[in-house]
């Protein structure tokens, strides 16, 4: 079944394509995200210090619970390289319970 999941996050972040497993896992090992997804080769186009940049980022999808974000806002900086990292949350409209439940359980500190 499918219902409200208010509960539930979905977590954007870039980061260079060679960091994001070690910075993925650093958040999995604190219990800040249940998963999270690497997409390898992102083109990242953006304004820095008065110019427009590109570069080839990786982008990570990850969740986690609405009452974890604040750890995981204080965390990202400390295992990210830049020094204004990308990390959007969003909150989906639904998802199955299971999922859910099972999300709640694992970013839970052990």
């Amino acid at each position: 079944m499918h219902g409200d999941s208010p509960d539930l996050q979905v977590i954007l972040m870039t980061c260079p394509p060679d960091q994001a497993e070690k910075i993925l896992l650093a958040l999995l090992e604190r219990r800040l995200v249940g998963c999270g997804n690497i997409i390898p080769l992102v083109r990242s186009r953006y304004w820095w210090d008065g110019q427009i940049c590109s570069d080839d980022e990786a982008l990570v999808v990850m969740e986690t619970t609405r009452d974890r974000l604040d750890a995981l806002y204080s965390a990202i900086p400390e295992v990210h390289p830049y020094s204004v990292p990308k990390v959007v949350a969003l909150q989906p409209s639904a998802c199955g319970e299971p999922y859910v439940q099972w999300l709640r359980a694992v970013t839970r500190p052990a």
